[in-house]
């Protein structure tokens, strides 16, 4: 008999870890809390709004490693290309605009849809008969000893209806508010760190006729706050006013929406959107909190395992949130499921991968343990998603504040031409290792510090050689006077 797999959640990576399983031969059932998303008739719940999300090299590769090709091709052709990050501003005359490539090879971002982007891949779903999706279910009881799993039909208020399913592996992908996660805790001693940012966002339309090059994300940074613009497949672009929540409250209080963005973010009103459009949306939106959240371990023995979300949600700003759920997907399964009986019944071991030989776990003839490889998922991973979490905040001060420095230019500068004129040095930014690599996070944090530390060294000795040169100049041209005496003492 095949072995169960029951996810919690049909969201992109549920739905990309339901291919993976189904790919594998497994029994795959999938439980989700909305209606199905490819009827016309679905309303997404207030807490699914999401921001425009990017695909990276990471959630490509996870994608194109579900085997369905046709699926990813799909996929790629209804998304939008963006190579370059615009930041708009003022001078005392004009509007300025300033083009900065992410890398310099050229490689580029993919916005895409979140709602297209899940029809497609619950579309790639249904062609599996050994696959069923239940909608409007919610979680309600867990049993991680007895891998039992009870669901309630939301469809009928105040329904008693209840589905008990037998699972031999439980795969919560139930997103930030994690019900999973919560039943999760009551087995293990789950450390959840749930941190509530002063960092509020509130979307906006932008509609054709704008003029901006559909090849950009466009940024209007100020110090503490910021606006921004991603390309949507039609020509649009959906905007974020990314603030704290004190300055919302004034907006909304003072209704000088107008005004602000006058200040702030010249060029957008009424260039862009209207002044009547502007007001109706901000007021007609809600605006919502951005949340970090943390948690260890991502599992229980050998019957529940978190990936996406439900382990570790994270700020928007280096747009790998959506990336790093759909890598987990592909590490868990090439990894980790892929060496227990999970799936050898059904699939030849692959050869060992980069992350297998490195020391957590070898590949062998026979399956091992799944509660060890789980606990190695855990080990292993996390690690990494710390650093993302991490980058993804200090990304939010990058975007308002240091596009705009020199030394942040002058750095970006010098690490692109190193990596394209000496490639033999293996030097790329920290932008280029983490969008357009698989390099895994903690080796990127490595790899930039070590950089940096190289950088500083080279920029000492550089200074040095100024300094040397400019006090034999001013030798040469006191010449020899009564001065020298004073400053061979100064320069000792």
């Amino acid at each position: 008999m095949a072995p169960k797999v029951v996810i919690v959640g049909a969201g992109p990576v549920g739905a990309l870890a339901g291919l993976y399983a189904a790919q594998r031969g497994m029994d795959v059932e999938i439980y989700e809390l909305r209606d199905d998303l490819r009827l016309s008739t679905a309303v997404p719940l207030n807490y699914t709004k999401s921001i425009n999300l990017t695909l990276s090299e990471r959630g490509i590769q996870a994608l194109k490693h579900s085997g369905r090709s046709i699926l990813v091709e799909e996929i790629m052709n209804n998304t939008v290309p963006v190579a370059a990050r615009m930041v708009h501003g003022k001078s005392r005359t004009r509007l300025t605009t300033s083009r900065m490539a992410y890398d310099v090879k050229k490689e580029a971002l993919h916005v895409v849809d979140r709602a297209q982007l899940n029809k497609s891949l619950l579309h790639g779903l249904s062609s599996f008969p050994n696959v069923r999706v239940f909608y409007n279910h919610k979680l309600f009881q867990l049993n991680l000893k007895e891998k039992v799993a009870t669901f309630k039909n939301t469809t009928v208020k105040d329904s008693e209806e209840i589905h008990k399913v037998n699972f031999d592996l439980i795969i919560g992908a139930d997103g930030a508010y994690s019900v999973t996660r919560y039943h999760l805790s009551r087995y293990t001693k789950l450390s959840i760190n749930q941190s509530w940012l002063d960092i509020y966002w509130c979307e906006f339309a932008m509609p054709k006729g704008h003029g901006l090059p559909l090849d950009c994300l466009h940024i209007w940074p100020q110090k503490d706050f910021m606006f921004i613009a991603l390309p949507d497949k039609e020509g649009t672009f959906t905007c974020n006013l990314f603030a704290s929540e004190s300055i919302f409250k004034s907006l909304k209080t003072s209704g000088k929406i107008v005004e602000f963005f006058h200040e702030h973010f010249p060029g957008v009103t009424p260039g862009l959107i209207t002044t009547e459009s502007l007001q109706e949306q901000f007021f007609k939106n809600s605006y919502f909190p951005l949340m970090d959240i943390r948690c260890s371990p991502y599992h229980y023995g050998d019957s529940c395992v978190l990936v996406g979300d439900a382990a570790h949600a994270m700020v928007p700003f280096y747009g790998q949130g959506l990336n790093t759920g759909l890598e987990d997907v592909r590490i868990l399964f090439e990894n980790y499921l892929d060496r227990s009986n999970m799936s050898l019944s059904k699939r030849t071991l692959p050869a060992p991968s980069q992350e297998q030989e490195e020391g957590l776990g070898t590949t062998g003839s026979s399956a091992e343990p799944l509660d060890a490889l789980l606990q190695q998922y855990t080990q292993f991973r996390q690690p990494d998603v710390h650093v993302i979490n991490n980058l993804a905040l200090k990304n939010y001060h990058e975007m308002r504040r240091g596009v705009l420095t020199i030394s942040y230019k002058v750095r970006k500068m010098i690490e692109e031409a190193l990596c394209l004129y000496v490639p033999q040095l293996g030097w790329a930014t920290q932008y280029r290792n983490v969008a357009f690599t698989t390099m895994r996070y903690t080796e990127v944090a490595k790899k930039v510090e070590k950089q940096g530390l190289i950088l500083q060294a080279v920029s000492a000795v550089i200074f040095a050689f100024i300094a040397i040169a400019f006090v034999q100049i001013l030798f040469s041209v006191l010449g020899s006077n009564s001065a020298i005496p004073s400053l061979s003492i100064v320069f000792a």
